[in-house]
């Protein structure tokens, strides 16, 4: 995955304009036996984002399109990898935290969506 940045200074309170929804998938199972995959929203929180760019891959013989952005909120505890940023519509999966100067003021998320493409 591209976009690696590193959380080094901190944002400008400004930055953080975009509202979005951080969440996890739940699979319940149905009466049918099937899972049943269910949005378990934790927190809806002030973030600035930076686009950390994209890039194409083919994988199975298909071409998809990676896009990756750096997310930042004010710190929290219960945000984990692997979770999802629900963003203008999207939801973009979280793969790296981290921590601005270790001072558990900002957190920041980078966090990917994949996407397949013709062509």
């Amino acid at each position: 995955m591209r976009g690696y940045k590193n959380f080094e200074s901190d944002p400008h309170p400004g930055d953080l304009r975009h509202l979005v929804e951080i969440g996890y998938t739940e699979n319940q199972i149905n009466e049918n036996g099937y899972p049943d995959p269910r949005d378990v929203v934790v927190c809806r929180v002030w973030a600035a984002t930076v686009d950390a760019g994209n890039q194409h891959y083919r994988a199975a013989d298909v071409m998809n399109a990676e896009a990756v952005i750096n997310f930042t909120i004010r710190y929290r505890k219960d945000i984990k990898p692997g979770m999802w940023v629900r963003f203008r519509g999207d939801k973009w999966n979280i793969s790296t935290l981290g921590e601005y100067s270790f001072k558990q003021r900002y957190l920041g998320l980078k966090a990917s969506i994949s996407k397949g493409v013709s062509g």
